[in-house]
């Protein structure tokens, strides 16, 4: 019995049970009773069209490799926060992509630390362990230079205790530990690398980025794709002989956002169990087809065929309208503390952790039906009194606290006369209000917790363990 007729005598089975997710599998054999339970119809495998596909999808990469710009610009929404600093990424966050056929649940690792220096990052990377552990496909993020400079990258975080942040260096050929290598390559999972941040060499002196236009006249190309620089190819050519069975090793820029080519491509690849979705077209418009780029073809190109096989049968595991399985408290304690790495710019304590102390919704909603009757009264004296009710404007109330190991820390983040947390204060509200759709009346506050990231019972509280 083939996995499709599998899945489908195990839907018959559970089908009278009423606290499940209704089924998207369907058989549309000779049964006269066959019947959708969705709005699209999911076919069993004698359909022409292939059956439900859902997979767990782990974003994996260094620090500063650019993963939570990727996992935004794939779901078309700021679901991760992303700065500039290497390990912004503290926890696995994971956001769902739902279609007609596909559910992909994608999970943003924190960046890869080859020596934890503190509890705090031991407990990121076991989180990468988790994710690791539960993935049907890896999404491995690097950038241009990967795998051709062993230099250490600038940026890595420096509180001031003489630690790197980000734990690494580029002693590893390419930059990734070879544990994790040897994961990727025994695991026997789909891998795709996304070798990211191509514009970076995109440069105007840059011969591979010049093309010719119909009145002779060379100009330097709009997109970065239609020959890809030549340090991006060295790099796809570097892992392909790393990973030789990766199913894709794909050029993107993530910054661009949503409709950067090599997105658009990455996006169609993982959806193209999707019939409204052309695969090869997506991968014409990165351009001039490179040899590396994909592991099985001999044009250099990929059908919709070869991309879904990647993808495991199965009905989904959210409902439809599930985004992530972080909270508003989770989300608005990222949004602070991403408003901390951009305000505090290399003055930033690495050693920051915000956390949301009250998160009040209680005048949230308040005004939607808070009309009130439309009739005046008059009271004893004959003074006409309006019955209407004043709408209260939506409001959230958060209190946060951010906790620094050492006084000399707080300073930093509090400013001479309290004027960088002022201005944190109005960069992260507009960023909530932004977020939340509503107003929002935001408290700071700045504490001494010496020691936290060393601190297993805290480190549990605040979700690292």
């Amino acid at each position: 019995m083939s996995q499709e007729e599998l899945l489908l005598d195990l839907e018959s089975k559970v089908d009278d049970y009423e606290g499940r997710i209704p089924s998207k599998v369907v058989d549309t054999g000779d049964d006269d009773d066959a019947t959708t339970t969705a709005s699209t119809t999911i076919t069993s495998s004698s359909s022409p069209t292939s059956p439900h596909r859902c997979a767990l999808v782990t974003i994996l990469g260094l620090p500063n490799m650019g993963k939570s710009t990727l996992l935004n610009a794939l779901l078309s929404d700021d679901l991760a926060i992303a700065t500039s600093r290497p390990q912004t990424t503290r926890h696995a966050i994971l956001g769902v992509m739902t279609t007609d056929r596909v559910q992909l649940c994608l999970t943003d690792t924190p960046g890869i630390i080859h020596r934890p220096a503190y509890q705090l990052q031991e407990g990121m990377m076991d989180a990468v362990k988790g994710a690791v552990k539960d993935a049907d496909v890896f999404l491995v993020v690097v950038d241009v230079y990967s795998g051709l400079e062993k230099e250490k990258k600038d940026g890595d975080g420096d509180d001031g205790d003489g630690d790197d942040e980000d734990g690494t260096t580029a002693e590893d050929d390419l930059g990734i530990p070879e544990e994790t290598m040897m994961k990727l390559r025994q695991a026997y999972r789909p891998v795709i690398v996304c070798v990211n941040k191509v514009d970076l060499v995109a440069d105007d002196d840059d011969d591979d980025n010049i093309v010719q236009q119909d009145n002779g006249e060379k100009k330097k190309s709009s997109s970065v794709y239609v020959n890809t620089p030549a340090k991006a190819i060295q790099t796809i050519q570097k892992w392909r002989s790393a990973l030789p069975d990766a199913f894709a090793i794909l050029p993107t820029c993530a910054a661009d956002g949503p409709n950067d080519p090599g997105v658009v491509a990455l996006r169609s690849i993982l959806l193209a169990n999707d019939p409204t979705i052309d695969v090869g077209s997506a991968v014409r418009g990165l351009g001039r087809p490179l040899p590396a780029m994909f592991a099985t073809t001999e044009n250099n190109m990929i059908s919709n065929e070869e991309a879904r096989e990647i993808l495991p049968v199965g009905p989904p595991l959210y409902h439809p309208d599930f985004f992530t399985d972080r909270t508003d408290r989770f989300c608005a304690s990222e949004l602070i503390r991403e408003t901390l790495f951009e305000n505090l710019g290399k003055e930033l304590p690495y050693c920051c952790e915000v956390r949301v102390e009250t998160f009040d919704e209680s005048e949230r909603y308040d005004g939607e039906d808070d009309e009130g009757d439309d009739d005046d009264d008059e009271d004893v004296y004959g003074v006409v009194k309006s019955n209407k009710k004043k709408k209260k404007q939506p409001l959230v109330r958060i209190g946060a606290m951010i906790l620094v190991e050492r006084d000399s820390q707080k300073g930093i983040v509090v400013g001479k006369g309290g004027q960088k947390i002022k201005d944190v204060g109005v960069d992260a509200r507009r960023k909530l209000e932004e977020f939340f759709g509503v107003k929002v009346f935001l408290d700071l506050r700045v504490k001494v917790d010496k020691n936290w990231r060393n601190n297993k019972d805290k480190l549990k509280q605040f979700g690292y363990m």
